[in-house]
């Protein structure tokens, strides 16, 4: 765990999924742990690089999964956050509602992030570190970001908890704005799937991992 929250992004999602069975576990679980430790030893000497670019603006990228957990139906939603290129903050974890599309989960995970987004955008501003323009999330899912940009052209979220449309209020006041990216260049989903291992090692990159 400390690894995943402070130096190795990449196992953040095996993880988040071993945490769930700390007091249940079984030989395929002891395995799944193994096999992390093992890609830890093998990794040891790659390191989490910060900087390198000059643009001093805050990036963020959002992903989630629809329904992953057998348990609970609930989806895994995954972000990070970076400024001049370097990925700074994380997170993989379970959403608390149960989605019913991959729409909406994908809203849901747009509007945790843009929380967290504003939280970072004030603090590293009253740091002089970041001015204050709008801050940018990228998503891999259409449909939500129109979601997050036109609520009356979808009459299908009126189920969506009204909470979740904070995303949109801070579109239309400009703290915000929800950019489109292509799913296989979409970061965190390295926080939300198990990946195949070309996907894998072409993300981490991404990630400052070089």
């Amino acid at each position: 765990m400390y690894l995943a929250v402070g130096t190795h992004p990449d196992i953040s999602f095996a993880v988040a999924c071993l945490c769930q069975f700390l007091d249940c576990y079984c030989c395929v679980h002891w395995n799944a742990a193994i096999c992390v430790i093992h890609y830890l030893k093998g990794s040891c000497l790659l390191p989490l690089n910060l900087g390198g670019n000059p643009e001093l603006d805050l990036l963020g990228f959002s992903d989630s999964s629809h329904a992953d957990c057998l348990d609970t139906t609930c989806s895994t939603m995954g972000y990070c956050f970076s400024v001049g290129g370097a990925v700074f903050t994380w997170s993989s974890c379970h959403q608390k509602t149960v989605s019913n599309s991959s729409c909406e989960a994908e809203y849901i995970a747009l509007t945790e992030e843009s929380c967290k987004a504003l939280w970072l955008q004030q603090f590293l501003c009253e740091l002089h570190f970041l001015k204050p323009n709008p801050s940018i999330i990228l998503c891999d899912n259409n449909g939500a970001k129109a979601l997050s940009s036109d609520l009356t052209h979808h009459s299908c979220s009126k189920h969506i908890d009204v909470h979740y449309h904070f995303v949109h209020e801070r579109i239309d006041n400009g703290s915000i704005a929800i950019w489109h990216i292509p799913g296989h260049n979409n970061v965190t989903n390295i926080f939300t799937k198990a990946l195949p291992c070309s996907n894998f090692i072409c993300l981490c990159p991404y990630l400052g991992l070089w």
